[in-house]
């Protein structure tokens, strides 16, 4: 049985594998993203991906969470460009 988001949480109850329904190669969080905005151009990365370039400054800044949709659309910009974050 394939992990999707209304087994999630009886497969994780249960102690069976979850990480089949999502993509483990590619690990990007706010707290990675700010360990990278050393050697990346943050900005451009932020437009790239269609995110507000104040945005994503601010949630570095404050270690805010990103937002699914956020998540994607950097891990998009990345690959388009054959980076990728582990």
């Amino acid at each position: 049985m394939t992990t999707n988001p209304e087994n999630l949480e009886k497969r994780f109850d249960a102690d069976e594998p979850i990480l089949d329904g999502f993509e483990t190669g590619v690990i990007l969080n706010i707290g990675r993203l700010a360990d990278l905005s050393g050697i990346l151009n943050i900005s451009a990365l932020a437009r790239e991906a269609g995110i507000p370039v104040q945005t994503l400054q601010a949630k570095i800044r404050r270690r805010s969470p990103l937002t699914g949709k956020e998540t994607r659309a950097l891990v998009n910009a990345l690959k388009q460009h054959h980076l990728a974050t582990v």
